[in-house]
C-alpha cells in the first residue's frame, strides 16, 4: 500500500490537528505526590484564612416605593379633559425624588450621619451590650489579622507625617457627641466608609423593587440595621415629598388660630351689646345691633372657610405622603459567610491547579 503525499494544497496532516495530551496526563500521573502536597498546602492556607477571617452576615430587606407624579392641573380641568379624549396624565411631573435615586441616598453620608444615635443591643464576650451604632462600628468589630499586615505602610507614613506635621485635636477626637458634617473626625469618616461597604441597595430596574442588604459581623444585628435603614429612608422620602404640604398645614392652623380668636371676639361683642340694650327701641341701638351681628356673621364666615382650608391642607398631607410598602422585613441570618469548608476547597483546588500549571510550564 503506498503512503499519501500531502501537496501544498492541503492544510496539514491529520495527526498534526489534534493535541495529544496523554504526554501530559503522564506527566501529572509521575507527579502526583508534588502535585497532592501543593493541594494540601493550598487548603491549608485556606484554613488559616477561614479561622483569621470574622464571620459575617447577611440581611436582606425588600421594599417596594411608590412611583408618584404630580399633576400640573387641576381635578376639574382633569375631569374636562378625560371627557374630551385627552390623556391629562402625559403632562404630569415626575417626581424629583425617583426610586432610581433611593440607593444614592442611602450611600450618601448625611445617611449614616442619622444612624450613628442607632440603638443596638450585641453579646460579646458572653456579655450583652447596649449601645449605638457607631460605638459598634468603631470598637466592637474585629478585622484579620492580615489586614493590620496590610495596614503597617500607611501606619508608618502617618507615624513619620506626625513627627513633622502637628495633628489636629478635633480631627484626632472619638466619639460622635460632637458633629460637624463639613468638618468630620477621622473616627467619624472611619465609621461612615465601613458602614458604606456594609451597608448595599440595589433598584431593580423593571419593577424598582429596591433591596437593601446589610453585612455586619452579627447576624441579629445585621437585620435590625437593615430594617432601621427602610425606616430611616421611609422619613426621608415622607419628608421630601410633604415638606411644601406641610408649610400649607402650619400656615393654615396659624391663619385658623387667627381666625377663631376674631368670631370669638365679634361674638362676645355682639353678645354683650344685646345683653346691655335690651328693652332699647331707639333707632341707632337697633343699626348697631344688626352691625355687630354682620360682623359676627362675616367672622364665622371667615373662620369656617378657613377651618375647611385647614382639613384640605391635612388632607393634602397625607396624599403626598408617599408609600413605602415593605414586602420583606429583614431577618437574622444562620449562615455566615465565609465558610471555612468551602475555602479549604476552594484552595484545595487552587493549589493544585498552580502545581499543574508550574508543571506544564517548566516542561515547556
Amino acid at each position: 500500500m503506498s503512503e499519501k503525499v500531502y501537496d501544498e494544497f492541503d492544510d496539514v496532516a491529520p495527526e498534526q490537528t489534534s493535541l495529544d495530551m496523554k504526554p501530559y496526563l503522564m506527566l501529572l500521573r509521575k507527579k502526583w505526590k508534588q502535585i497532592l502536597c501543593w493541594a494540601l498546602c493550598g487548603a491549608l492556607v485556606g484554613i488559616i484564612i477561614g479561622f483569621s477571617t470574622p464571620k459575617t452576615y447577611t440581611a436582606t430587606a425588600i421594599v417596594a416605593p411608590e412611583l408618584a407624579t404630580r399633576s400640573t392641573l387641576s381635578s376639574g380641568l382633569n375631569s374636562l379633559a378625560s371627557l374630551a379624549g385627552v390623556n391629562i396624565n402625559s403632562m404630569a411631573i415626575m417626581d424629583a425624588m425617583h426610586p432610581d435615586l433611593y440607593p444614592v441616598v442611602i450611600r450618601s453620608s448625611t445617611f449614616y450621619l442619622d444612624l450613628f444615635d442607632l440603638p443596638v443591643s450585641f453579646t460579646h464576650a458572653d456579655t450583652l451590650v447596649n449601645t449605638d451604632l457607631y460605638d459598634y462600628m468603631a470598637n466592637y468589630t474585629k478585622s484579620p489579622w492580615y489586614a493590620y499586615v496590610l495596614g503597617l505602610p500607611r501606619m508608618g507614613i502617618n507615624a513619620v507625617k506626625g513627627l513633622f506635621v502637628k495633628e489636629d485635636a478635633f480631627e484626632a477626637s472619638e466619639g460622635h457627641d460632637h458633629i460637624d458634617s463639613l468638618r468630620l473626625t477621622r473616627q467619624q469618616e472611619r465609621v461612615i466608609n465601613a458602614l458604606s461597604k456594609s451597608v448595599k441597595a440595589t433598584v431593580e430596574k423593571k419593577t424598582y423593587v429596591l433591596s437593601i442588604s446589610v453585612t455586619l459581623q452579627d447576624r441579629v444585628l445585621a437585620a435590625q440595621v437593615a430594617n432601621a435603614v427602610v425606616d430611616h429612608l421611609r422619613q426621608f422620602v415622607v419628608a421630601y415629598r410633604s415638606e411644601k404640604a406641610q408649610e400649607n398645614v402650619a400656615y393654615y392652623e396659624r391663619i385658623y388660630e387667627e381666625t377663631h380668636a376674631d368670631y370669638l371676639a365679634a361674638q362676645r361683642a355682639y353678645a354683650y351689646y344685646v345683653d346691655s340694650h335690651q328693652g332699647s327701641t331707639s333707632q341707632s341701638a337697633q343699626v348697631q345691633r344688626q352691625h355687630l351681628q354682620n360682623e359676627a356673621q362675616a367672622r364665622y364666615q371667615i373662620y369656617y372657610s378657613t377651618a375647611q382650608n385647614l382639613l384640605a391642607a391635612r388632607a393634602k398631607v397625607q396624599q403626598e405622603s408617599p408609600v413605602l410598602v415593605v414586602v420583606q422585613r429583614a431577618m437574622a441570618p444562620f449562615i455566615g459567610k465565609p465558610s471555612k469548608v468551602k475555602l479549604a476547597m476552594l484552595w484545595f483546588v487552587l493549589g493544585a491547579l498552580i502545581c499543574i500549571g508550574w508543571i506544564w510550564w517548566k516542561k515547556g
